[in-house]
């Protein structure tokens, strides 16, 4: 079998995915790998890797380049040959006629809002989406935007904001600003530490694919639909599974890959200050480790975004010598780009925690796009919800935006979908109306960008100069 042909069966088979999880060698021997292809593959090294597969793939199309007819089963070589395949297998690609493919129309760099909307799923300006046989709360029931196995803003993560005033004061000079974001920059340094150890740690045989250590997975927004194939793996095959997802059918997709596998919902308390559960979450987390030495934990959304339980577990793993990694899921971000019809390529974007955005004077460019994740829990130090004092602290962002933006300025809350069937939910208001929005209890905020930029004349000149001397 050659190197190719078992990289893609190990990307779309699961029994063999199960059995290389299990024993790495002995699923590479029973596929009749060549030795030198074995030791590359336990390696995991990605130039060694890229360069094989490159060569591989090189001498393919050469074969198929120097064949009168279409490529053959010789090309693909099985561990057991079947004999004889139809050239009909594998017909050879129509090629297309120009007009299938016109040219794309220019298009101008300054967004518009209605490049983004279609009728049937943006509301007008100042409108919302509407249920005729259900209310908000019918459907979703409270606004919980941390609670486990409740509806939620998509903040992809059970990450606090910043503190907030201790009186309980929604007005704007009451707000009491802390010089240091304890949690933000304990997730920061979670990151630095878990980059600086993780080579040492997962350079042993079939590295993330070991079934030995930590792994911390994600759901993805959609429940069970965004789960990759990996993830799907590692919560059906750990000796231990942990959760922390924010609706029923994850957690039902998870119970149905691993009936013994344990919520972790009741550790949040009403009132207690996230960073304190967080550290509950992660000491349950890590003793689970010590205790099984192969143990997957899933949260909704992308487990890396706004999720400092899933990176201090990581970080402490890997600080006592244990593997741990985390595998990446289909975020908000990854979602708000395909129902909002946002090209990041043209447009740009900026992306920051709400909270931090206040807190903090970042210097941001309205010509780009703003995406603010966790209004819902604008300024809120403690899990307390249904989180309903947000909206006076909203009317200080909204002031805060209309230093760049003007009042008229079309912004939109975005609410990915959860449920297999399911759409978004999007509501498109004008930037003054934002503290009265329906939504925006469950919801991220994305800005459109405000004008085109400016023109960097002098960096074009430079680009011109270097492709001539090319």
């Amino acid at each position: 079998m050659r190197l190719l042909e078992f990289l893609a069966d190990l990307a779309t088979d699961t029994e063999l995915m199960s059995a290389f999880r299990t024993d790495p060698q002995a699923a590479l021997r029973a596929r009749g790998l060549s030795e030198t292809d074995q030791l590359l593959l336990l390696s995991g090294d990605p130039i060694a890797l890229r360069s094989a597969v490159a060569a591989q793939a090189a001498s393919q199309r050469q074969w198929i380049e120097r064949s009168p007819g279409p490529p053959s089963m010789e090309m693909f070589p099985k561990p057991t040959p079947e004999p004889g395949p139809m050239p009909e297998e594998f017909p050879a690609p129509p090629r297309p006629m120009p007009e299938e493919f016109p040219p794309p129309k220019p298009t101008e760099p300054g967004p518009m809002p209605e490049e983004f909307p279609t009728p049937e799923v943006f509301p007008g300006p100042g409108q919302s989406l509407t249920f005729p046989s259900q209310t908000m709360m019918e459907m979703f029931g409270p606004a919980e935007p941390d609670a486990p196995n409740e509806p939620q803003e998509p903040d992809d993560g059970p990450e606090a904001s910043a503190a907030h005033d201790a009186a309980g004061s929604h007005e704007a000079e009451s707000m009491h600003y802390e010089p240091i974001d304890l949690e933000r920059d304990l997730a920061q340094d979670a990151v630095l530490t878990g980059l600086t150890l993780d080579r040492a740690v997962e350079n042993g045989p079939s590295g993330v694919w070991s079934g030995k250590g930590l792994t911390v997975v994600g759901m993805g927004m959609r429940a069970g639909l965004h789960m990759t194939i990996e993830t799907r793996l590692a919560i059906e095959k750990s000796a231990r599974v942990l959760y922390l997802v924010a609706d029923a059918v994850s957690e039902a997709c998870i119970r149905k890959l691993n009936p013994a596998a344990e919520a972790l919902g009741h550790l949040y308390q009403v009132g207690k200050p996230r960073i304190e559960i967080y550290e509950t979450i992660i000491a349950r987390i890590l003793g689970e480790l010590e205790t099984h030495g192969d143990v997957c934990v899933a949260f909704y959304g992308h487990p890396g975004v706004l999720t400092y339980p899933a990176w201090e577990s990581i970080r402490r793993a890997r600080a006592t010598g244990k593997r741990a990694r985390m595998l990446p899921a289909i975020s908000t971000e990854d979602s708000l780009f395909a129902d909002l019809g946002i090209d990041i390529g043209r447009d740009g974007l900026q992306s920051f925690e709400a909270t931090r955005f206040l807190y903090y004077r970042y210097n941001f460019d309205p010509c780009a796009g703003l995406l603010l994740w966790q209004v819902s829990v604008l300024g809120e130090n403690e899990w307390n919800p249904p989180h309903t004092g947000v909206r006076p602290r909203l009317e200080v962002l909204a002031e805060y935006l209309e230093r760049y933006y003007a009042p008229e300025h079309e912004v939109y809350l975005y609410h990915a979908p959860e449920f297999p069937t399911s759409r978004a939910l999007v509501e498109r208001v004008r930037l003054r109306d934002l503290p009265r929005a329906e939504f925006v209890s469950i919801s991220t905020l994305y800005v459109p960008p405000a004008g085109k930029p400016e023109r960097n004349e002098e960096n074009i000149r430079a680009l011109a100069r270097a492709t001539m001397r090319k």
